[in-house]
């Protein structure tokens, strides 16, 4: 099967789809080619925060993992998670700082 998509849509930069909080995808559904917006997401896990895009409307499977494939980024659907070959959610995860503040000690001899 082959897949035709705008040059505008190929040439979007994958920083540039974080900063604006969103993209405007063409997909096959059903044999109609329509459009949608996926937005960006960043959910809080135990490594880290996880950035994807996410899809409030049906989007097939295989017109996910070719968008996340153009894209480069991972794309998330109800409980589908599409991630572009080769790379697992730790490839997308920001790291959170941990910042540890100790209390102050007081130090005390004692005198016999």
């Amino acid at each position: 099967m082959t897949y035709y998509f705008s040059q505008e849509l190929v040439t979007i930069n994958r920083d540039e789809i974080l900063e604006q909080g969103f993209v405007d995808v063409k997909v096959n559904v059903t044999g109609l080619r329509q459009s949608h917006r996926l937005t960006v997401v960043k959910e809080d896990t135990k490594r880290g925060v996880l950035t994807y895009l996410e899809s409030r409307h049906y989007i097939p499977t295989q017109e996910l993992v070719r968008i996340s494939e153009m894209l480069q980024l991972p794309i998330k659907h109800k409980t589908t998670v599409v991630f572009p070959k080769g790379k697992m959610p730790k490839d997308f995860l920001e790291k959170k700082e941990t910042v540890t503040v100790e209390a102050e000690t007081v130090e005390a001899e004692i005198e016999e």
